[in-house]
């Protein structure tokens, strides 16, 4: 029966790892290729229904690179949500233009889960690793 529950905390806690590495994989890779600056004007905020947590707050922003205009989604902002016709400033791929993301906002968010989903995966781990020692 023990070897079940162990199992079981294991997997669970695997499960929680495999989202926290393709997170902080994502975050690196933004961060290493979007290398290029450029100043980018908020043109909406989208607003929606985040559930128990209420309102989540999504930038929408417009810049110009590589001799055209793009246009990009941040990611979930809670307390300082840039007010629309603000200037802010983001990095973006000097190769493919229309990957970017806002410092501060966007690679926060990927760290902060990316730490989220380790420590969580990491409980039920410690205690299966417990379990073994213990038992």
């Amino acid at each position: 029966m023990e070897i079940g529950l162990v199992l079981t905390l294991c997997g669970l806690g695997i499960a929680f790892w495999i989202p926290a590495f393709i997170l902080g994989m994502i975050s690196g890779n933004k961060m290493r290729k979007c290398t290029a600056d450029a100043t980018a004007t908020v043109v909406r905020i989208n607003v929606r229904n985040s559930g128990d947590n209420g309102l989540s707050y999504h930038p929408i922003y417009e810049y110009y690179a590589g001799g055209s205009y793009y246009t990009s989604e941040g990611t979930y902002i809670s307390r300082r949500v840039p007010p629309v016709g603000a200037k802010v400033q983001i990095k973006y791929n000097p190769d493919k233009p229309k990957q970017s993301y806002i410092p501060g906002y966007d690679n926060k968010v990927y760290k902060i889960l990316t730490i989220v989903f380790g420590i969580v995966g990491a409980i039920p781990i410690l205690v299966c690793i417990g379990i073994l020692l213990f038992v």
